[in-house]
């Protein structure tokens, strides 16, 4: 009797941590007529894109440019880059001219590695 209550004691609280699990999410702004592809989805022309239900890890951007031509339209790759998901949420932001910027710009990182002295610092 004593091990089916401790069984069932802690199959609750299993339930209770994996029901708390936050997933981060994931803003992406853009201030250009781009096709912007997350992870192989898609966006066409949005202006905010805000992405839920992606997992802790590593994920890539594409910023495609639409240029019409005379026997149809292509897509001029603009920018690419990757990056980490954590716990906490990401901004992303997509100027006019196509660059990426991930993180908090007023910090001076935009999610590349910065070589200082030499060494390189996060």
């Amino acid at each position: 009797m004593k091990t089916i209550f401790t069984l069932i004691a802690f199959s609750f609280i299993g339930s209770f941590a994996v029901a708390g699990e936050k997933h981060p999410e994931v803003n992406v702004t853009s201030s250009g007529d781009y096709v912007i592809i997350v992870d192989g989805k898609r966006f066409n022309n949005e202006k905010k894109i805000s992405l839920r239900g992606l997992k802790k890890g590593r994920h890539y951007i594409d910023v495609f440019k639409k240029k019409k031509g005379l026997f149809g339209s292509k897509y001029k790759l603009v920018s690419s880059k990757q990056f980490e998901l954590g716990n906490k949420d990401l901004d992303i932001d997509v100027n006019f001219s196509g660059y990426i910027t991930i993180g908090r710009q007023d910090k001076g990182w935009d999610g590349d590695y910065w070589l200082r002295n030499g060494a390189r610092k996060e």
